[in-house]
């Protein structure tokens, strides 16, 4: 008889941690008791083993146990929950994704962010420094998403820090391909109108890295929230994280019919080590009359002959600046490898 092979200490960990959630569930489930009908929900944040769902008949939010086979459901999915007596309820399944934006994990692979989203607002500021690479990582995989794209200006009041970092000049190559701009300020109260007629009707994600403002955004438009705000920090320039957990914000009242925005936590920086070398080119929307079109199909755009984007970049047809962002985040994936 052949020996069996010795399961690793990971594999053995997974196993331990896999019974144990399937106690912790049934645990879980015997203490709810009966199960009412079945109701339709969107989830709203997820926490560990358990999510708020919003549902869609009573406009009402219950905290839900997963059930282990859903996977990882996500903000904004559709899904099917039971109620418990005590409206306590478990999520039982996961309805079909519209969209799905994912970024990938140090120690997850690639991690769904949120689904069923049609569009995305990218928040921008001048505190924490305007980053334009870290601009065009969010256009890369949103763009990949096949999800609409607004870039909101926050912090607009900041008059000296906008014209010392350019960003009104910055942002004007981003209007000129064709992305929606904002600018808002909660403090001088601008852009408020406009951004809800922007997402009015839309499922749609506020995303950008920590300390642009994402929550004092969500303060300022559903000032019933309350939800708490941190500084920047002084020495580092860089956002403090606030908010944890990804929430869901209806645009009028609790109905989430006429649309709703999603919070998301705050990313410092946005991975795509996940894309391949064509994924990243795509993603920059300029680029995409070109492809296809080098000499060679193997052609990473950087310094090959007879690129056809080398050559557009040098007529003046492709900005350098978004130019050398992409070889830049090109090498820190080729870096991964």
């Amino acid at each position: 008889m052949a020996k069996r092979d010795k399961l690793t200490q990971q594999q053995k960990r997974q196993i331990a941690k896999t019974q144990k959630q399937k106690v912790s569930e049934q645990k879980a489930l015997a203490k709810l008791g009966h199960l009412g009908e079945q109701r339709e929900g969107v989830m709203v944040s997820r926490y560990g083993e358990q999510a708020d769902v919003l549902d869609q008949q009573s406009s009402q939010t219950y905290r839900c146990f997963l059930r282990q086979h859903l996977g990882a459901p996500v903000p904004g999915d559709r899904i099917t929950f039971r109620l418990a007596p005590n409206n306590q309820g478990v999520i039982e399944s996961i309805g079909s994704r519209d969209s799905l934006l994912q970024r990938p994990s140090p120690h997850q692979g690639v991690k769904p962010v949120v689904a069923n989203i049609n569009r995305v607002f990218i928040l921008v500021a001048p505190l924490p420094d305007f980053s334009a690479i870290l601009l065009d990582r969010y256009l890369i995989a949103i763009e990949n998403a096949g999800i609409d794209i607004t870039i909101v200006a926050n912090k607009w009041d900041l008059s000296a820090e906008i014209k010392a970092q350019s960003i009104e000049q910055q942002l004007d190559l981003y209007r000129k391909l064709g992305y929606p701009i904002i600018k808002i300020s909660t403090k001088d109260n601008l852009g408020k109108a406009t951004f809800m007629q922007a997402a009015a009707g839309h499922s749609s994600i506020l995303v950008g890295q920590s300390g642009v403002g994402k929550s004092s955004l969500i303060n300022w438009l559903f000032p019933s929230e309350s939800l708490a705000t941190k500084m920047i920090s002084e020495n580092s320039r860089l956002g403090q994280h606030t908010t944890t957990a990804s929430q869901l914000f209806c645009l009028s009242g609790q109905s989430i019919k006429d649309g709703f925005i999603i919070d998301s936590p705050g990313i410092r920086e946005f991975g795509l080590w996940h894309m391949d070398i064509n994924q990243i080119a795509s993603g920059f929307c300029e680029f995409r009359a070109f492809l296809g079109s080098c000499k060679y199909r193997d052609c990473k755009h950087i310094n090959e002959p007879g690129c056809e984007i080398v050559k557009a970049v040098k007529e003046g047809l492709i900005s350098e600046q978004r130019w050398h962002n992409y070889q830049k985040i090109l090498a820190n994936n080729l870096a991964k490898l």
